[in-house]
């Protein structure tokens, strides 16, 4: 389950679900919003840990592999201090509608202030959207994976 408050790409604008899913088009860009810890070096992910939740809503078109990064910075614009705590690649066909890209617990560091996203396509494209958010756990799992390498 999420929420607003812990949904990194949230943008309220039609009060549906779609709000929680961000329009990815450009070359690079980070999250809608970033998380504010209140305080730097906070480990928040101990034996409890919550669970990071990268979803799509809407499948890449043209996009042919996609690039996105856990950021962590000590100010708000995600680029003072800025320090990458997770690293994914993906392709577009794993990029469909509703896919589950990232579905983990966090990783036990010492947390800077905020956190954020990155991403980056590795070409652009209007149609791709997807939802990062922190979750209480995990995901149901999918029924078939197959992970393999996304080049740039």
């Amino acid at each position: 389950m999420f929420d607003i408050n812990t949904c990194f790409t949230y943008a309220y604008s039609a009060g549906t679900y779609a709000d929680f899913f961000q329009d990815i088009s450009s070359t690079e860009e980070v999250s809608t919003n970033v998380i504010d810890l209140d305080v730097a070096g906070i480990k928040i992910a101990g034996s409890n840990p919550p669970w990071l939740l990268v979803k799509v809503g809407t499948a890449a078109d043209a996009c042919t592999s996609m690039e996105i990064k856990l950021i962590t910075a000590t100010a708000s614009n995600l680029t003072t201090g800025k320090k990458h705590v997770g690293y994914w690649r993906f392709l577009q066909a794993q990029m469909t509608a509703g896919a589950v890209l990232v579905n983990q617990p966090m990783g036990h560091f010492d947390y800077q202030r905020y956190l954020g996203w990155e991403f980056k396509p590795f070409t652009n494209d209007n149609s791709l959207t997807v939802l990062c958010a922190l979750t209480t756990g995990p995901e149901p799992a999918p029924t078939d994976i197959n992970i393999v390498e996304a080049g740039s």
